[in-house]
């Protein structure tokens, strides 16, 4: 279970990191894929053998670090991409003629 919740937590890295280097503006099916690999990571948690308590060695070592880079990603991927939406459309908008 570790090497899977880092598994999509690199997966989600590497995209986030090809998202802000395009500098392509929002992409919507991207964050809804991000967002979606944030909340189900808590739902795979809870089926791990045993039902673990909070706070064990899977939380400490994959389940939190995983959760974390997600969220952090998913915030990096917003904000550039807000960035890059507005100067777009303030190109737009100083463009003559308009």
């Amino acid at each position: 279970m570790m090497v899977v919740m880092w598994a999509l937590a690199a997966s989600v890295l590497l995209g986030a990191w090809y998202l802000t280097t395009r500098g392509e503006g929002l992409v919507w099916p991207a964050l809804a894929w991000m967002a979606a690999t944030l909340f189900a990571l808590a739902a795979f948690r809870n089926t791990a053998p045993g039902s673990p308590p909070i706070g064990c060695v899977l939380d400490w070592f994959a389940f939190l670090w995983a959760e974390t880079v997600i969220a952090l990603c998913l915030i990096t991927v917003v904000l550039t991409g807000v960035r890059s939406a507005l100067r777009a459309a303030l190109r737009t908008d100083d463009a003559p003629g308009t």
